[in-house]
């Protein structure tokens, strides 16, 4: 369990089928934020992007564009979650709607890489050896 940002339990939700009562989860577009804001809680970035390919034809953009400006972030994490989005395959049309929240920073995929590559089309900065 992890205490994060007071954000109201949005985006929390009981979990379907639980047999345990009172077991709440942050639903699949606040899991897909929340493990890009912290990559190292999810196991590292090749998690990530496991996380983001098996998402790609669930997960709602809608519902993760109102959540990401619900929470209101100061770091472009857009630019984080277009990129994933980008290299795992999702359509063009959801990462044009990523861009068009604005591209006016460089930003960084996870913290300490050493000698990352540099995306042009999303101002970041990524770990050379990442594999999507």
């Amino acid at each position: 369990m992890i205490s994060g940002k007071n954000t109201n339990h949005l985006g929390v939700e009981q979990m379907p089928g639980s047999t345990l009562r009172g077991l709440q989860v942050t639903n699949l577009e606040r899991t897909l934020i929340d493990i890009v804001v912290r990559p190292a809680y999810a196991g590292g970035i090749s998690k990530v992007i496991a996380a983001y390919r098996t998402a790609k034809d669930r997960a709602s953009v809608d519902q993760l564009l109102s959540i990401l400006d619900k929470l209101n972030y100061v770091y472009p994490y857009h630019q984080a979650i277009g990129f994933l989005m980008e290299k795992v395959g999702f359509p063009k049309k959801n990462l044009e709607r990523l861009q068009s929240l604005g591209l006016q920073h460089d930003f960084y995929l996870v913290h300490g890489m050493h000698q990352p590559k540099y995306s042009r089309e999303w101002r970041l900065f990524f770990p050379a050896d990442i594999r999507a």
